[in-house]
């Protein structure tokens, strides 16, 4: 049995402060720290263009990397349930892209509580900018849009819960290619910009759906089934989104109460913004059966810079 935890690893600037609160009300978790062994991935959004979690949703699918191409290129096939290889595939979801003191930053997807009236109404709303662009869109989902750009086009891909944690200007699409995209793009803000949904989402205290981001680019690949089934637990999830670490904190006894549910022997992974860990239990030894019990200082790995 392998149990995922999504939001188990927080910060390097924030996981010493947090250590002592974990082990206080989730001593389910930390004893199981103390005997696994204890091993690093990492995955910087920049370099592989997805967040931790799409990583190794990837990864147990057996995604075939294709030379030449981001990892997050995967996600355009996966989600939009393409499998011929005949062409790429592109989708774009509909987004909030705010501008502060720090540039551009785009909204955390999970924040957006977008319903399917409202996103029909903005597909509507763009529908006739198809006809003079060499661009097509159709919907395939809530908020998600299978895009036809030109075969020309070059993107280096990033997924949207990536780019919320990176700098907009790093990724925006600036190639020659996309200036087709980047010309309906602009259309598209504006009808957008003063839109009944966008007016009704501000009075509710939401951000406005004020533009689209577009990721993707791999051709078609079919997801195998994983070799065992997983365990994933989400409820840290949200608090570790928004940084509320109080929250965060008041969600552990919740974890150590469902760690006690499980055999002994469960591996672990837990997910951050830069890094996974998956913790499995050492490989046994007739020998070791004589010497005294060792734990290790998962201090050490939990709180490591990253």
């Amino acid at each position: 049995m392998h149990l995922i935890i999504h939001g188990s690893l927080p910060p390097s600037n924030v996981a010493p402060d947090l250590a002592p609160h974990l082990e206080a009300f989730c001593p389910a978790l930390t004893r199981r720290f103390a005997r696994l062994f204890a091993s690093e991935t990492t995955c910087p959004p920049e370099e592989t263009g997805c967040s931790a979690s799409e990583y190794l949703e990837l990864f147990a699918m057996g995604f075939p990397v294709q030379k030449g191409k981001n990892l997050s290129d995967a996600f355009g096939p996966l989600r939009a349930g393409i499998h011929a290889q005949n062409e790429s595939v592109w989708i774009a979801d509909l987004c909030s892209v705010n501008i502060g003191r720090d540039g551009a930053k785009l909204a955390i997807p999970e924040s957006l509580q977008l319903d399917i009236q409202d996103a029909d109404l903005l597909f509507d709303a763009v529908k006739p900018l198809w006809s003079d662009s060499q661009i097509s869109a159709l919907p395939i989902g809530l908020g998600r849009w299978r895009v036809w750009l030109p075969q020309s086009a070059q993107l280096t891909s990033i997924t949207p819960a990536a780019a919320s944690l990176a700098s907009v200007a790093d990724w925006w699409p600036q190639d020659a290619s996309m200036q087709s995209w980047r010309k309906l793009l602009n259309e598209i803000q504006m009808v957008w910009h003063q839109h009944p949904v966008n007016v009704h989402r501000e009075a509710r205290g939401l951000e406005p759906i004020n533009s689209l981001w577009l990721y993707g680019g791999a051709s078609g690949w079919k997801p195998q089934p994983p070799a065992s089934p997983s365990l994933y637990y989400d409820n840290l999830t949200k608090s570790f989104l928004d940084y509320d670490w109080a929250n965060w904190i008041e969600q552990l006894p919740a974890l150590s109460k469902y760690l006690e549910s499980l055999p002994a022997d469960t591996s672990i992974t837990l997910t951050g913004e830069r890094r996974i860990i998956t913790l499995t239990a050492p490989q046994p030894r007739w020998w070791k059966s004589f010497l005294p019990q060792r734990t290790q200082n998962w201090i050490t790995w939990w709180t490591h810079q990253n």
